[in-house]
C-alpha cells in the first residue's frame, strides 16, 4: 500500500495515516502552469499497489478538488490495483438537496466526477449529513471522530457540560458526552419579540458555574458559535471551551471567539487552521476504517 500526500495537506494528516496503515509514504510532485492550471505526478511505481491519495478540498476548493481527480487518474493510469481517496474535509457537502428550482444537487456531482476519476472508495470525516454520501457511485466512508476527540481530550476537561448549538447538531454532542461520561443538551435560540434581542439556554440543564463544550462539525464565520459562548459565559458558565471537527474559521473568526471569551478552540487536523488552535489527529480512526472496508473487500 501507498499513500500520496497531495498538495493540500499542510497539517501532516498523510504521515500519519501512513503510519497507521503500515504503508510508505509518497509526496506528490505539484506545479501551477502559467494559466493557474494544475500540473501533478506522483513519483514512485503504483503498479498493483492499493494507492490511498490524501488530499482536502478546503478553500481553494476547485482546485483541491481537481488536484485529488488528477492524483486518482495518475494512480489507475499507472496501474494501481485499487484507488482510496481521502478527503479529510471534503467541500460541496452543504449543498446536499434542491432548495430552490434549478439548483444543482452539488455533492451528487462532486462525487460522481471522483468516482469517474479513478476513486473507488472515498474515506472522509464528519459529513455534514448522514445521507449525502449515498450519491457515491462506490464505497464511501463517512467516518465519525467526535468520540475518538472526546476521548483524547477527556484529561483537560472537568466535569464538562457539553452542548450542540441547535437541535440538529445534538447526536454529535450525545457521542462527545457519552465516550467521557459527561452530561450534555442543546441550545435553544429565541429572539425577543419587542427588542429584538437574541438569547441562548441550554433546553433543560444550567450552565452556571460549569465548564461549558460545545461542539459542532463546522466552524466557518464564527458568528454562531461567538454569540453561544457570550451569552453563555453572561449566564455564568465558568469557562467555555469551542470543539469542532473542521476548523474553516473564515476571515477573523478566531480572532472572533477569543474576543468573546472562549478559552480554547479545538479542531480535528483535516485542514490547517490559525495559531493557537488545538489539533487532535484523526488519521488513526480513518485508517481503521479503511482497513475494515478494503479487508472486507
Amino acid at each position: 500500500m501507498i499513500v500520496v500526500r497531495g498538495p493540500s495537506d499542510e497539517t501532516g494528516f498523510s504521515e500519519s495515516l501512513a503510519r497507521s496503515l503500515g504503508a510508505e509514504l509518497v509526496e506528490a510532485e505539484h506545479k501551477l502552469f502559467p494559466d493557474g492550471e494544475s500540473y501533478v505526478r506522483v513519483p514512485a511505481d503504483l503498479r498493483g499497489e492499493t494507492v490511498v491519495v490524501v488530499q482536502p478540498t478546503y478553500y481553494p476548493q476547485d482546485k483541491n478538488l481537481v488536484e485529488l481527480m488528477l492524483l486518482a487518474d495518475a494512480a489507475r493510469g499507472s496501474g494501481a490495483s485499487r484507488v482510496v481517496g481521502v478527503a479529510p474535509y471534503l467541500a460541496y457537502t452543504r449543498q446536499d438537496k434542491v432548495f430552490r428550482p434549478g439548483e444543482p444537487v452539488s455533492i451528487r456531482a462532486v462525487l460522481r466526477a471522483l468516482h469517474a476519476s479513478g476513486v473507488e472508495v472515498l474515506a472522509t470525516v464528519e459529513p455534514h449529513s448522514k445521507g449525502e454520501l449515498g450519491h457515491f457511485p462506490g464505497k464511501a466512508l463517512g467516518v465519525g471522530v467526535m468520540r475518538y476527540m472526546a476521548a483524547k481530550l477527556s484529561p483537560r476537561l472537568h466535569d464538562p457540560l457539553v452542548l450542540s448549538p441547535d437541535l440538529g447538531g445534538v447526536e454529535r454532542a450525545r457521542e462527545f458526552a457519552e465516550a467521557i461520561g459527561a452530561d450534555f443538551d442543546y441550545l435553544e435560540k429565541h429572539r425577543d419579540r419587542v427588542t429584538g434581542e437574541v438569547s441562548m439556554r441550554p433546553k433543560t440543564l444550567d450552565a452556571s458555574g460549569r465548564e461549558v463544550v460545545i461542539v459542532d462539525d463546522i466552524i466557518s464565520t464564527g458568528g454562531t458559535m461567538a454569540l453561544a459562548a457570550r451569552l453563555l459565559l453572561g449566564q455564568g458558565a465558568k469557562r467555555v471551551v469551542a470543539v469542532c471537527v473542521h476548523a474553516l474559521l473564515v476571515g477573523d473568526a478566531y480572532a472572533k471567539l477569543k474576543t468573546v471569551g472562549v478559552d480554547e478552540v479545538v479542531a480535528a487536523n483535516t485542514l490547517p487552521t490559525p495559531p493557537g488552535v488545538q489539533q487532535v489527529d484523526v488519521a488513526p480512526p480513518v485508517a481503521d476504517a479503511i482497513k475494515e472496508v478494503l479487508g472486507s473487500g
